[in-house]
Protein backbone atom coordinates (compact mmCIF):
# COMPACT_ATOMS: atom_id res chain seq x y z
CA UNK A 1 0.00 0.00 0.00
CA UNK A 2 3.24 2.23 0.20
CA UNK A 3 2.82 2.87 -3.58
CA UNK A 4 -0.57 3.47 -3.13
CA UNK A 5 -0.32 6.56 -0.67
CA UNK A 6 3.07 7.80 -2.59
CA UNK A 7 0.67 8.21 -5.42
CA UNK A 8 -1.97 9.80 -3.59
CA UNK A 9 0.19 12.41 -1.78
CA UNK A 10 1.91 13.13 -5.28
CA UNK A 11 -2.04 13.85 -6.58
CA UNK A 12 -2.56 16.24 -4.23
CA UNK A 13 0.30 18.07 -4.69
CA UNK A 14 0.49 18.42 -8.46
CA UNK A 15 -3.57 18.95 -7.57
CA UNK A 16 -3.09 21.91 -5.56
CA UNK A 17 -1.17 24.35 -8.66
CA UNK A 18 -4.10 23.21 -11.12
CA UNK A 19 -6.82 23.99 -8.94
CA UNK A 20 -5.54 27.23 -7.59
CA UNK A 21 -5.00 28.66 -11.03
CA UNK A 22 -8.27 27.14 -12.26
CA UNK A 23 -10.43 28.79 -9.24
CA UNK A 24 -8.44 32.02 -10.11
CA UNK A 25 -9.48 31.34 -14.17
CA UNK A 26 -12.77 30.70 -12.83
CA UNK A 27 -14.07 34.23 -12.27
CA UNK A 28 -12.62 35.50 -15.26
CA UNK A 29 -14.62 32.47 -17.15
CA UNK A 30 -17.81 33.97 -15.55
CA UNK A 31 -17.17 37.61 -16.79
CA UNK A 32 -16.72 36.02 -20.00
CA UNK A 33 -13.21 37.46 -20.23
CA UNK A 34 -11.41 34.03 -19.26
CA UNK A 35 -7.91 34.71 -18.91
CA UNK A 36 -5.71 32.20 -21.25
CA UNK A 37 -2.28 33.66 -19.51
CA UNK A 38 -2.34 31.05 -16.20
CA UNK A 39 0.56 29.67 -17.28
CA UNK A 40 2.52 33.03 -17.54
CA UNK A 41 1.30 34.30 -14.42
CA UNK A 42 2.22 30.86 -12.40
CA UNK A 43 5.76 31.19 -13.55
CA UNK A 44 5.81 34.67 -12.07
CA UNK A 45 4.81 33.81 -8.94
CA UNK A 46 6.90 30.64 -8.65
CA UNK A 47 10.01 32.94 -9.80
CA UNK A 48 8.65 36.38 -6.99
CA UNK A 49 8.16 33.48 -4.76
CA UNK A 50 11.93 32.35 -4.08
CA UNK A 51 12.87 36.15 -4.84
CA UNK A 52 11.19 36.99 -2.10
CA UNK A 53 11.67 34.33 -0.22
CA UNK A 54 15.79 34.63 -0.32
CA UNK A 55 15.06 38.36 0.60
CA UNK A 56 12.65 37.84 3.55
CA UNK A 57 14.28 34.34 4.87
CA UNK A 58 10.11 33.89 5.16
CA UNK A 59 8.32 31.55 3.14
CA UNK A 60 4.93 33.22 4.55
CA UNK A 61 6.26 36.91 3.73
CA UNK A 62 6.69 35.14 -0.41
CA UNK A 63 3.27 33.98 -0.06
CA UNK A 64 1.89 37.47 1.34
CA UNK A 65 3.89 40.08 -1.21
CA UNK A 66 3.53 37.53 -4.30
CA UNK A 67 -0.56 37.44 -3.37
CA UNK A 68 -0.35 41.14 -3.11
CA UNK A 69 1.67 41.60 -6.52
CA UNK A 70 -1.11 39.38 -8.08
CA UNK A 71 -3.89 41.72 -7.20
CA UNK A 72 -1.87 44.65 -8.47
CA UNK A 73 -0.95 43.77 -11.75
CA UNK A 74 -4.41 41.76 -12.38
CA UNK A 75 -6.01 45.06 -11.49
CA UNK A 76 -3.85 46.55 -14.34
CA UNK A 77 -4.39 44.02 -16.64
CA UNK A 78 -8.50 44.19 -16.03
CA UNK A 79 -7.86 47.95 -16.95
CA UNK A 80 -6.18 47.11 -19.95
CA UNK A 81 -8.69 44.97 -21.38
CA UNK A 82 -11.74 46.89 -19.98
CA UNK A 83 -10.77 50.51 -20.69
CA UNK A 84 -8.40 50.52 -23.01
CA UNK A 85 -10.24 47.29 -24.54
CA UNK A 86 -7.20 45.27 -25.55
CA UNK A 87 -7.95 41.67 -26.37
CA UNK A 88 -8.20 39.43 -23.73
CA UNK A 89 -6.70 36.67 -25.46
CA UNK A 90 -4.00 37.94 -27.14
CA UNK A 91 -2.80 39.90 -23.47
CA UNK A 92 -3.53 36.12 -22.26
CA UNK A 93 -1.17 34.82 -24.96
CA UNK A 94 1.22 37.82 -24.84
CA UNK A 95 1.52 36.73 -20.47
CA UNK A 96 2.28 32.96 -21.40
CA UNK A 97 5.49 34.62 -23.83
CA UNK A 98 6.68 37.49 -21.34
CA UNK A 99 6.47 34.56 -18.49
CA UNK A 100 8.43 31.47 -20.24
CA UNK A 101 10.61 34.52 -21.57
CA UNK A 102 10.91 37.25 -18.55
CA UNK A 103 11.73 35.05 -16.22
CA UNK A 104 15.23 33.59 -18.04
CA UNK A 105 15.65 36.86 -18.28
CA UNK A 106 15.60 38.09 -14.66
CA UNK A 107 16.51 35.01 -13.28
CA UNK A 108 20.01 35.21 -15.33
CA UNK A 109 20.32 38.94 -14.60
CA UNK A 110 19.01 39.29 -11.21
CA UNK A 111 21.96 35.88 -9.94
CA UNK A 112 23.33 34.97 -13.02
CA UNK A 113 22.20 31.38 -13.13
CA UNK A 114 21.15 29.58 -15.66
CA UNK A 115 18.83 27.05 -15.70
CA UNK A 116 18.21 26.29 -11.88
CA UNK A 117 18.30 28.77 -8.96
CA UNK A 118 19.15 26.18 -5.63
CA UNK A 119 20.52 27.87 -2.13
CA UNK A 120 19.73 26.64 1.28
CA UNK A 121 18.42 30.41 1.97
CA UNK A 122 15.37 29.52 0.17
CA UNK A 123 12.47 28.81 2.54
CA UNK A 124 10.13 26.10 2.15
CA UNK A 125 6.30 26.60 2.47
CA UNK A 126 5.26 24.93 5.44
CA UNK A 127 3.36 21.59 5.75
CA UNK A 128 0.97 20.86 8.50
CA UNK A 129 0.86 17.57 9.63
CA UNK A 130 -2.53 16.43 11.04
CA UNK A 131 -1.94 13.76 14.65
CA UNK A 132 -3.77 10.82 14.15
CA UNK A 133 -4.32 10.75 10.82
CA UNK A 134 -1.09 10.98 8.46
CA UNK A 135 -0.56 7.15 9.76
CA UNK A 136 -3.66 6.06 8.31
CA UNK A 137 -3.46 3.92 5.44
CA UNK A 138 -4.86 6.21 1.80
CA UNK A 139 -6.15 8.95 4.14
CA UNK A 140 -3.01 9.95 5.50
CA UNK A 141 -1.35 10.74 1.67
CA UNK A 142 -4.60 12.40 0.90
CA UNK A 143 -5.58 14.60 3.95
CA UNK A 144 -1.48 15.36 6.21
CA UNK A 145 1.76 16.18 4.73
CA UNK A 146 0.81 19.11 2.55
CA UNK A 147 1.41 22.91 2.50
CA UNK A 148 -0.89 25.53 3.42
CA UNK A 149 -1.97 26.50 0.57
CA UNK A 150 -3.19 22.87 -0.68
CA UNK A 151 -5.82 23.61 2.64
CA UNK A 152 -6.19 26.79 0.97
CA UNK A 153 -7.21 25.41 -2.22
CA UNK A 154 -9.96 23.38 -0.69
CA UNK A 155 -11.17 26.20 1.56
CA UNK A 156 -12.06 28.44 -1.49
CA UNK A 157 -13.96 25.70 -3.44
CA UNK A 158 -16.05 25.49 -0.39
CA UNK A 159 -16.45 28.96 -0.18
CA UNK A 160 -16.31 29.25 -3.69
CA UNK A 161 -18.94 27.22 -4.32
CA UNK A 162 -21.37 28.77 -1.24
CA UNK A 163 -20.85 32.41 -2.69
CA UNK A 164 -22.12 30.96 -5.85
CA UNK A 165 -25.61 30.49 -3.87
CA UNK A 166 -25.54 33.12 -1.40
CA UNK A 167 -23.51 36.25 -2.82
CA UNK A 168 -24.50 38.62 -4.77
CA UNK A 169 -20.94 39.39 -5.79
CA UNK A 170 -20.95 36.35 -7.75
CA UNK A 171 -24.27 37.21 -9.33
CA UNK A 172 -22.95 40.63 -10.34
CA UNK A 173 -19.86 38.69 -12.08
CA UNK A 174 -21.80 36.25 -14.10
CA UNK A 175 -24.06 39.40 -14.79
CA UNK A 176 -20.93 41.35 -15.90
CA UNK A 177 -20.51 38.77 -18.46
CA UNK A 178 -24.20 37.58 -19.27
CA UNK A 179 -25.79 40.24 -19.31
CA UNK A 180 -23.79 43.60 -18.56
CA UNK A 181 -26.27 46.29 -20.03
CA UNK A 182 -28.58 44.87 -17.53
CA UNK A 183 -26.30 45.01 -14.55
CA UNK A 184 -25.40 48.58 -15.25
CA UNK A 185 -29.18 49.16 -15.18
CA UNK A 186 -29.71 47.66 -12.19
CA UNK A 187 -26.97 50.14 -10.83
CA UNK A 188 -23.79 47.32 -11.08
CA UNK A 189 -20.39 48.03 -11.96
CA UNK A 190 -19.57 46.41 -14.78
CA UNK A 191 -15.68 47.39 -15.29
CA UNK A 192 -15.25 46.94 -11.82
CA UNK A 193 -16.47 43.53 -11.88
CA UNK A 194 -14.52 42.52 -14.59
CA UNK A 195 -11.46 43.61 -13.42
CA UNK A 196 -12.16 42.53 -9.71
CA UNK A 197 -12.05 38.67 -12.16
CA UNK A 198 -8.61 39.47 -13.56
CA UNK A 199 -7.45 40.26 -9.96
CA UNK A 200 -8.23 37.55 -8.56
CA UNK A 201 -7.36 35.34 -11.15
CA UNK A 202 -3.56 36.75 -11.34
CA UNK A 203 -3.16 36.65 -6.92
CA UNK A 204 -4.60 32.63 -6.94
CA UNK A 205 -2.31 32.20 -10.26
CA UNK A 206 0.56 33.60 -8.38
CA UNK A 207 0.18 31.82 -5.56
CA UNK A 208 -0.06 28.59 -7.78
CA UNK A 209 3.29 29.13 -8.76
CA UNK A 210 4.67 30.27 -5.84
CA UNK A 211 3.32 26.60 -4.66
CA UNK A 212 5.02 24.96 -7.14
CA UNK A 213 8.84 26.56 -6.22
CA UNK A 214 8.53 27.08 -2.49
CA UNK A 215 5.74 24.30 -1.59
CA UNK A 216 7.17 21.59 -3.73
CA UNK A 217 10.66 21.99 -5.16
CA UNK A 218 12.42 24.38 -3.14
CA UNK A 219 13.74 26.03 -5.61
CA UNK A 220 13.31 27.94 -8.84
CA UNK A 221 14.05 26.03 -12.84
CA UNK A 222 13.30 27.67 -16.35
CA UNK A 223 9.70 26.82 -17.51
CA UNK A 224 9.24 24.96 -14.12
CA UNK A 225 5.28 24.66 -14.63
CA UNK A 226 5.66 22.51 -17.22
CA UNK A 227 2.07 23.57 -18.82
CA UNK A 228 0.17 22.83 -15.57
CA UNK A 229 -1.30 26.49 -16.32
CA UNK A 230 -2.07 25.13 -20.03
CA UNK A 231 -3.93 22.39 -17.97
CA UNK A 232 -5.81 24.21 -15.44
CA UNK A 233 -6.94 26.11 -17.78
CA UNK A 234 -8.70 23.10 -20.08
CA UNK A 235 -10.01 22.65 -16.78
CA UNK A 236 -11.73 25.98 -16.33
CA UNK A 237 -13.12 25.61 -19.77
CA UNK A 238 -14.04 21.68 -19.10
CA UNK A 239 -16.13 22.73 -15.83
CA UNK A 240 -18.50 25.07 -17.35
CA UNK A 241 -18.23 27.73 -14.51
CA UNK A 242 -19.30 24.95 -12.30
CA UNK A 243 -16.70 25.44 -8.74
CA UNK A 244 -17.69 21.05 -8.06
CA UNK A 245 -16.67 20.05 -11.57
CA UNK A 246 -13.64 22.01 -11.38
CA UNK A 247 -12.24 20.58 -8.70
CA UNK A 248 -13.28 17.15 -9.81
CA UNK A 249 -11.09 18.11 -13.32
CA UNK A 250 -8.50 19.48 -10.82
CA UNK A 251 -7.92 16.26 -9.00
CA UNK A 252 -8.45 14.27 -12.07
CA UNK A 253 -5.54 16.06 -14.02
CA UNK A 254 -3.72 15.82 -10.62
CA UNK A 255 -3.77 12.51 -10.33
CA UNK A 256 -2.79 12.06 -13.74
CA UNK A 257 0.42 13.96 -13.91
CA UNK A 258 1.45 12.10 -10.66
CA UNK A 259 0.94 9.41 -12.57
CA UNK A 260 3.17 10.45 -15.43
CA UNK A 261 6.09 10.59 -12.77
CA UNK A 262 5.42 7.78 -10.84
CA UNK A 263 5.24 5.00 -13.91
CA UNK A 264 7.78 3.27 -14.26
CA UNK A 265 9.96 3.79 -17.32
CA UNK A 266 9.69 -0.33 -17.86
CA UNK A 267 6.35 0.22 -17.68
CA UNK A 268 6.12 3.16 -20.51
CA UNK A 269 8.96 5.56 -21.69
CA UNK A 270 9.48 8.97 -19.21
CA UNK A 271 8.34 10.86 -23.13
CA UNK A 272 5.08 9.10 -23.28
CA UNK A 273 4.36 9.02 -19.48
CA UNK A 274 4.78 12.71 -19.66
CA UNK A 275 2.07 13.13 -22.30
CA UNK A 276 -0.85 11.84 -20.07
CA UNK A 277 -2.02 14.97 -18.32
CA UNK A 278 -2.30 16.28 -21.96
CA UNK A 279 -3.81 13.72 -23.26
CA UNK A 280 -6.46 13.88 -20.87
CA UNK A 281 -6.82 17.50 -21.40
CA UNK A 282 -7.11 17.00 -25.05
CA UNK A 283 -9.62 14.12 -24.71
CA UNK A 284 -11.72 16.06 -22.17
CA UNK A 285 -11.64 19.03 -24.51
CA UNK A 286 -13.19 16.66 -27.57
CA UNK A 287 -15.63 15.48 -24.89
CA UNK A 288 -16.70 18.69 -24.04
CA UNK A 289 -17.18 20.10 -27.53
CA UNK A 290 -19.21 16.90 -28.51
CA UNK A 291 -21.74 17.40 -25.85
CA UNK A 292 -21.39 21.49 -25.23
CA UNK A 293 -24.49 23.20 -26.88
CA UNK A 294 -23.91 25.72 -29.87
CA UNK A 295 -21.83 28.96 -28.21
CA UNK A 296 -21.87 27.61 -24.64
CA UNK A 297 -18.38 28.13 -24.98
CA UNK A 298 -16.77 30.26 -25.69
CA UNK A 299 -13.82 33.57 -25.45
CA UNK A 300 -14.86 36.81 -25.83
CA UNK A 301 -15.31 40.38 -24.14
CA UNK A 302 -18.98 41.82 -23.11
CA UNK A 303 -19.61 44.85 -24.97
CA UNK A 304 -21.94 47.55 -23.26
CA UNK A 305 -24.37 48.78 -25.11
CA UNK A 306 -24.56 52.72 -25.53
Amino acid sequence: MDWLDAFLASGMRFTTPILLAGLGGLATAWTRDLNVGLEGIMIFGAFFGVVVGLFTGSSLAALAVVAVLGLLCGMIFGYLITVLRVNVFVAGIVLNVLGAGGTVYLLRSMYGVKGTLSDPGIPPLPKLHIPGVEDVPVLGGILSGHTVLTYLSWTLVLLLALAVRHTVVVRHLKAAGEHPAALATAGGNVTWMRVVAQAWCFALCGLAGLQLSLGQLTLFTEGMTSGLGFVALAAVIFCRGRVGLLAVMSVGFGLSSAASVQINEDVMPPQFAQMIPYIVALIGLIVLARTSREGATRIATPVMES
